[in-house]
């Protein structure tokens, strides 16, 4: 788990320049937004009660197999 933590920082500093930056005026006026949201959610959630490696564990799969 070395350097996870700064994975970590750096992508949180990432999602705060993305939401910095977004006009949240014009994209919560938008009526469709909470449903993409929504849909997402469970297209996400299907996704992860089908599939049944950990996360991360296809990339661990292919780092150890040289």
């Amino acid at each position: 788990m070395t350097g996870y933590r700064t994975y970590l920082a750096a992508a949180l500093v990432a999602i705060f320049g993305v939401i910095a930056s977004t006009d949240w005026f014009a994209f919560l006026d938008d009526p469709k937004a909470g449903a993409v949201a929504i849909g997402s959610a469970v297209l996400m959630a299907l996704m992860r009660a089908v599939t049944t490696t950990p996360p991360g564990g296809i990339a661990a799969l292919l780092r150890y197999s040289r």
